[in-house]
């Protein structure tokens, strides 16, 4: 099932391709995705693609990532995989910290989903007490970090992975990964035809 991420309606865009292949090595190409509402630029999207590596460019930034894009068969592209391709090509800044909602991941934690997990008795409230005093920190992303995952209170059964540190993707990053979603579709529907 396809998410809509940012309610951006690619309904009116245009998908037109370009393919430029290298004369030397037949397997080199790159491949140019044009998304755009009549000639206009607003709103323009354009897929670079290569055997390596996609460069996006137009209304919504230029971002970069390490990997080419190749349509998935369900029609929608996952975010966290795009997101760690465009940190390892480069120093974008495709997420930014956000100390409300890790503050209410811990709360939901201290709420019961630390009893979900299997935690009971004396190391559920080791837990609880470590979170409430985790609180203190989120608002500041250095201080939080150092106290989550470096600080000496951390009690030893607690794994990392169930330690909160929330990110919010950058808008025009969530807008690109819709684009991405509607070129799978658009492909997929010209390839049953």
């Amino acid at each position: 099932m396809k998410k809509i991420r940012t309610g951006v309606d690619f309904s009116k865009h245009v998908h037109r391709i370009e393919i430029f292949k290298s004369e030397t090595n037949p397997k080199n190409e790159i491949r140019i995705d044009h998304f755009q509402i009549g000639d206009s630029n607003q709103q323009y999207i354009q897929f670079i693609n290569t055997n390596s590596t996609l460069t996006i460019t137009g209304d919504y930034g230029n971002w970069v990532f390490c990997r080419p894009f190749i349509p998935s068969e369900d029609g929608y592209v996952s975010d966290g995989y795009w997101l760690e391709k465009a940190s390892i090509a480069s120093t974008q800044e495709a997420t930014k910290y956000d100390p409300e909602q890790t503050a209410e991941a811990i709360q939901k934690l201290i709420g019961g989903e630390l009893e979900e997990i299997g935690y009971e008795e004396e190391n559920l409230e080791k837990l609880k007490d470590w979170f409430v005093n985790l609180l203190e920190y989120t608002d500041d992303e250095l201080e939080y970090t150092h106290e989550a995952y470096r600080g000496f209170s951390r009690p030893d059964i607690i794994d990392y992975d169930y330690i909160p540190f929330v990110k919010e993707t950058n808008i025009w990053l969530q807008i690109i990964f819709d684009a991405f979603d509607e070129i799978c579709t658009r492909i997929k529907k010209e390839e049953l035809v």
